[in-house]
């Protein structure tokens, strides 16, 4: 390869670890021609190449660059490509619900980790979905001294099977202003989900009843976790007879704690209704090990709290909660009123 542009083995290696080498593969056929165009030499054999990628006599090498888009560059990606977990994401309705120059709000698809195998998680994809914010904002956005960009991290977590709503930090101040919310529980978050059976009021509920917005009456799970004070609130939404899966319950659930599948262990432990497609805590039998292949009924419908930066304003987003959940239950979207 040019040396003038690789100059060493390790950037020849990242340039094919980044997706920025193209292999036109030779075509025998024509290279006797000495009129045939490069453009009909090498037709569209063109592949990207990988460490796994054996070239043959007359192939030649193109270097591959993303055209800007108005997301993160590419010289601050170093990927020329969108990560795999990218069209995942996109193909969820309304991927990014919220955005402005210091924080993001995103809808998380089921089975995909927010941060994990890299190239393969939310994380990765973020770039390619989110603008940069405005160039000299802030010192914590850019770097002054390389126009080296924060790139946008989740500021918590949803399990695998767990979707929906993700706070996302642009910016090192974002981050632990996103973060102390949490710590200070200043955020709330709600939740829906389908169990099995319908959930009934714990013996001493009656003196723990929470009113919350709306007038709407929640029961309430105050039982530690790990050690460690759990706190869930829970209203029954609908409730239906599957002629497959028997009784099943739509139940909404918010957040005043957020401990390791607090409201999967709650459901399941406390009011012994496990969520459908658990297959943690669903117990199983032949109905619940039938049901995980629909996978898990669980979805971060709502995020709420003041932006940490700026007039402190109030952010609040609901996403729709995805199809299957109403074809599961057989009832309109337009029906449930959460």
């Amino acid at each position: 390869m040019d040396p003038e542009v690789f100059p060493s083995a390790s950037q020849s290696r990242k340039a094919i670890q980044y997706g920025r080498l193209l292999v036109l593969r030779a075509n025998n056929d024509d290279t006797s021609s000495d009129s045939a165009s490069l453009a009909n030499i090498f037709l569209d054999f063109g592949v990207v190449a990988n460490s796994s990628t054996i070239l043959h006599a007359g192939d030649r090498f193109a270097v591959r660059s993303r055209v800007e888009n108005g997301f993160y560059p590419e010289s601050q990606t170093k990927y020329v490509d969108p990560p795999a977990s990218f069209h995942h994401f996109l193909g969820t309705e309304n991927p990014v619900m919220f955005e402005d120059d210091h924080i993001a709000i995103v809808n998380k698809p089921e089975d995909l980790d927010c941060i994990g195998e890299k190239q393969n998680d939310l994380q990765s994809a973020l770039p390619f979905v989110l603008h940069p914010p405005a160039e000299g904002m802030t010192r914590n956005n850019i770097s002054t001294q390389n126009q080296q960009y924060y790139l946008p991290r989740p500021v918590h977590r949803l399990d695998r099977k767990t979707s929906g709503c993700v706070l996302v930090a642009k910016s090192k101040n974002a981050m632990r202003q996103c973060s102390q919310l949490f710590a200070t529980r200043d955020l709330q978050k709600s939740y829906c989900t389908i169990t099995f059976g319908k959930p009934k009021p714990l013996e001493n509920d009656k003196d723990h009843c929470v009113i919350v917005a709306g007038g709407k009456e929640y029961g309430t799970i105050d039982y530690s976790i790990d050690g460690k004070d759990a706190i869930t609130l829970w209203r029954v939404v609908s409730t239906v007879i599957s002629p497959t899966y028997g009784e099943l319950s739509l139940v909404h659930c918010i957040l005043k704690s957020g401990r390791t599948h607090q409201i999967r262990r709650h459901l399941k432990y406390c009011l012994g209704t496990p969520i459908v497609g658990d297959n943690k805590y669903d117990g199983g039998g032949d109905v619940a090990r039938e049901t995980r292949e629909l996978g898990m009924f669980l979805c971060s419908n709502r995020i709420e709290f003041q932006h940490p930066i700026g007039d402190k304003h109030l952010v609040s987003v609901e996403i729709p909660l995805p199809d299957k959940f109403y074809a599961l239950l057989g009832i309109n979207r337009e029906d449930v009123v959460i």
